[in-house]
């Protein structure tokens, strides 16, 4: 037999390559195709608890979300589900009672929920619907005690899925760059900073309006303490996520001006001291006596401010918050630079970072159970020290 000519063997090789490339890709086609469908198939979330936050905060900004959608809603009354189902447009069979939380197992239009109950419900309703195989986002604080926030994480790990707390601050663009400015050392050694997260609840409770609010926050079992437990741990995270550091002890002071309305457990005011190794001090504050935001960090070459926008010649608005599916705008100062960023939807931003993590498979979440168990812990040793004349409290 003639040996087939060099000419003819490479014609024949690259036939055969070409085959087999088609072939694969032929096969492949379709698993990438699907990778590609799964990335960007929006998934299923579920809000647990339609009070005022849900309402006003989370359910007008998932429309803007492009990894997640509204697929259900747990709720205590049929009728607001029945509301929500119409103005969401998903199907009354996705509306659970609080009693059905495990019904949640075999539904698989819904993928995440969003714990938005009262500060002591959350560890009881995060554990049942992890248990049903739910990714579970919880609002802050994470639980009312660092016991329950240790059976939310170890829950959530025993039946495979992610457990976040919405510090959605760590990708708002104003706070995301001022953790750049102080991480990079543009103000050079950090020395102190002030952050507060105060609203005038009092006036309320004495307003026209006094009906219609939240007033679970008065009660201490429900609430897990007062004005601290409420938005104190948006200057505890401030002062964190700024420093890149925790914080190794502790003090706190708390005060009433209008006891009449305030009951025993609940304080009115709570201003405490975070100490970090160095020597960085954060004085905070968290009030219900007054309106007040302020999130400053100072070091030995200047100082970074995040502000609201302007609500008046006379002040500003919220360094912290968020608005009713619109952006809250805000303002950063690096000196006397004002630097200007996009604003964005807080919560949107926040459950698709979420929708993202689940979809890669991750094992864990930027503003983990961990983290909130941290602060919670912090919070327990502010009220330690309060209760004990200001007291300096190790966190170690």
């Amino acid at each position: 037999m003639k040996p087939i000519p060099p000419a003819h063997h490479k014609t024949h090789r690259r036939t055969f390559v070409k085959g087999l490339a088609t072939a694969m890709a032929a096969q492949t086609a379709p698993l990438i195709a699907n990778s590609l469908d799964s990335d960007k198939k929006k998934l299923g979330l579920a809000v647990v608890g339609l009070g005022g936050y849900a309402t006003g905060c989370i359910a007008p900004e998932v429309s803007a979300c492009s990894h997640v959608r509204l697929a259900g809603v747990i709720t205590g009354s049929s009728e607001k589900g029945s509301e929500w189902a119409k103005q969401y447009t998903f199907p009354e069979d996705a509306i659970y009672g609080y009693d059905q939380i495990d019904k949640l197992a075999a539904d698989d239009r819904i993928d995440i929920v969003h714990i938005a109950l009262p500060n002591s419900m959350h560890a009881e309703y995060a554990i049942k619907c992890a248990k049903a195989g739910k990714h579970v986002m919880v609002e802050k604080p994470m639980a009312i005690s660092s016991e329950e926030c240790e059976a939310m994480i170890a829950a959530a790990k025993e039946a495979g899925v992610l457990l976040g707390v919405n510090y959605r601050l760590h990708w708002e663009p104003h706070h995301v760059k001022a953790t750049e400015i102080t991480g990079e050392g543009k103000l050079g050694k950090l020395s102190s900073g002030n952050y507060e997260f105060s609203w005038g609840y009092a006036r309320g409770l004495q307003g026209p309006n006094k009906d219609k609010i939240k007033n679970w926050l008065l009660d201490p079992k429900m609430a897990g303490g007062g004005a601290l437990f409420d938005t104190g741990v948006y200057p505890i995270q401030a002062a964190c996520y700024l420093t890149g550091q925790t914080p190794i002890a502790v003090r706190g002071m708390a005060s009433k001006v209008h006891p009449e309305l305030f009951p025993d457990g609940v304080e009115e005011t709570m201003s405490y001291e975070l100490q970090f190794e160095g020597g960085f001090q954060a004085l905070c504050r968290a009030s219900y006596s007054h309106s007040y935001h302020q999130c400053s960090t100072m070091g030995e070459r200047g100082i970074v401010e995040i502000k609201g926008a302007p609500r008046s010649p006379k002040g500003w608005g919220s360094a912290f918050t968020q608005s009713n599916g619109k952006p809250n705008p805000k303002a950063l100062f690096h000196g006397y630079t004002k630097i200007e960023l996009e604003q964005t939807l807080q919560q949107s931003v926040l459950l698709d970072e979420f929708a993202k993590a689940i979809k890669k498979g991750a094992k864990t979440f930027k503003t983990p159970g961990e983290m909130g168990l941290r602060d919670v812990k912090m919070i327990e040793k502010i009220y330690q020290s309060a209760e004990n004349g200001g007291k300096l409290v190790s966190l170690s």
